[in-house]
């Protein structure tokens, strides 16, 4: 049988059993819907039947972008709104974010007229770009590469033809999983309530008004049931599901895009190139953590989202497409060190015919209260970048429906729980003031990996350090502080989710013993837990062969 800690069994202690709002989703949707009204004053409860970030959040390319090629179909309120979105984010968490140059190699005359315009629209719309931004994160606008500087930064070009390069800067977040955690437990930290494992089984509307909502936690089986004036649906490719569960029939129709991405052995230079596959749609080749993600796939996905997998012929696909595209990277399956999928949920009206591809990222949000549930919302479709705003209007609703009237919004300028600081200088430089004993390599490292969260990760004690494949080394404090204060119950919660120690590859044997230990004497388990968690673990870096 399997071991429960006094930490799982007591974990539900805090639980009300009744909360003015109740977000069923984890994912960033979820996440900013629960910052927002946290902050707004009410008294909010999320859940997730996984882990914080485990479906399509922990899916994306990595990217907090404007969306360039939505420029191509004139959504330009789609990628202002991005371009808006990426410097809130990167002034409420500027830890999390890091400036990338994109290359986009041209061909021909007519395109490189043609983007030319593209880049003078897109730095038009970001004209506010840098406005109270960390000198660490501020974005240069684009510019030219020649056809020599162009073969210089992306070595792997085909030069057939070749006339130069766009490169243009957006932000790589190196941890969506972390940064959409970070935003969960900073709503916590202002009164919160938040569960990772404890799905959602049952959803009535009561006859009062409200709904009561059955919850089972995972980890122990307990079940609960707590009542609510107002349901958030943002459970993202299982929202459809929750929407059957209580019985309402949804006008647009749900359509699931199945994306997948490989990490691989580093084959670029320090600039992502966007490249175009055989079938037009676009390839990201992205410098990451001394390795390269490439990705990503864009197909519709007609199965139980529960079943998701990754096959190794979708992988020999991908890579394939990137071999074609990029000559000189000769890539098999052994050079794949760890890979990732989801489903994107796009909200498709009824007889539409559009492939997922060129399918809009808008997000639409729905409150059922024409079909008979009053306080029912759904927030479908979006993408990660423009979450927050997502949010905003979600909230917006629920105060005119609560109140009447909306409320200010404050999540453009509330910093989350690392992004408490004005620069990233002047931060290292307070800390070291505090800490004059710690290194100064290991001060930056968690300066620029958890922002002013480096203060109470610094608190701990701890003297060890683990080094994983590609190089970076994690310290016993930021180790022991995520395992105490950031919900993790399964080794893959923090493998994967919370450090990302994880996703640039299997760890060498000794280390992973130790950090398994580690781990393990923190969260109280036996020696047969830790097997059965370590197995879970090992499943991860295995695909499904078909």
């Amino acid at each position: 049988m399997k071991q429960i800690t006094k930490k799982e069994s007591s974990r539900l202690g805090h639980l009300k059993s009744e909360y003015d709002i109740i977000i069923i989703g984890g994912g960033i949707t979820g996440a900013n819907v629960l910052w927002d009204a946290t902050l707004r004053g009410y008294n909010c409860l999320l859940v997730e039947k996984n882990d914080y970030a485990s479906g399509t959040s922990q899916a994306t390319s990595k990217l907090i972008h404007g969306g360039l090629r939505y420029l191509k179909n004139f959504e330009f309120g789609l990628v202002r709104e991005s371009l808006s979105e990426r410097r809130y984010l990167a002034k409420i968490s500027p830890h999390s974010v890091r400036p990338m140059g994109f290359i986009i190699p041209i061909r021909s005359l007519f395109q490189r007229i043609l983007l030319f315009f593209g880049m003078e629209l897109y730095n038009a719309l970001s004209f506010d770009r840098n406005r109270e931004i960390d000198a660490d994160v501020q974005l240069p606008r684009y510019r030219w590469n020649s056809l020599g500087e162009t073969i210089y930064k992306v070595l792997g070009l085909d030069r057939k033809s070749l006339k130069g390069s766009f490169q243009y800067y957006d932000y790589a977040n190196l941890n969506p999983e972390k940064h959409t955690t970070e935003f969960i437990l900073s709503a916590k930290e202002k009164g919160a309530h938040a569960f990772n494992y404890l799905a959602v089984t049952t959803l009535k509307k009561q006859n009062s008004g409200g709904y009561t909502v059955g919850l089972t936690d995972s980890l122990t089986g307990k079940k609960v049931l707590v009542s609510t004036k107002v349901v958030v649906n943002s459970a993202g490719p299982w929202a459809d599901v929750i929407e059957s569960m209580t019985g309402v029939t949804a006008e647009k129709k749900l359509v699931r895009s199945k994306g997948i991405h490989a990490v691989v052995r580093n084959i670029c230079g320090n600039e992502c190139a966007v490249l175009s596959k055989r079938d037009g749609s676009h390839l990201f080749v992205i410098p990451w953590r001394g390795k390269t993600i490439v990705g990503t796939t864009d197909t519709a996905y007609g199965d139980d989202p529960d079943a998701f997998k990754v096959k190794q012929s979708e992988l020999v696909d991908l890579l394939d497409e990137v071999n074609y595209s990029f000559g000189f990277a000769k890539l098999t399956l052994k050079d794949v060190d760890y890979y990732y999928g989801g489903l994107r949920p796009l909200v498709e009206d009824p007889g539409s015919t559009e492939g997922t591809y060129s399918a809009s990222r808008k997000s639409e949000i729905f409150h059922y209260e024409k079909e008979g549930f009053p306080g029912f919302f759904s927030a479908l479709g979006g993408k990660y970048t423009t979450s927050r705003a997502v949010a905003e209007n979600l909230v917006n609703a629920i105060d005119q429906y609560t109140k009447g009237q909306e409320s200010p919004c404050a999540t453009k300028f509330t910093p989350l729980l690392g992004g408490r600081y004005q620069s990233l200088k002047e931060l290292v430089n307070e800390i070291q003031l505090k800490f004059p004993k710690v290194a100064g390599a290991k001060l930056e490292t968690l300066a620029r990996r958890y922002g002013s969260v480096t203060w109470k990760i610094l608190s701990v004690e701890g003297k060890d350090f683990y080094r994983i494949p590609n190089g970076e080394i994690y310290y016993e404090e930021e180790v022991e502080y995520m395992l105490t204060h950031e919900d993790i119950f399964h080794l893959t919660d923090f493998y994967f989710r919370r450090s990302g120690v994880g996703t640039v590859g299997l760890l060498d044997s000794t280390e992973r013993t130790r950090l398994d230990k580690k781990i393990a004497k923190i969260l109280g388990w036996n020696t047969d837990r830790l097997k059965e968690e370590t197995k879970l673990v090992d499943e991860r870096y295995k695909w499904f062969v078909d």
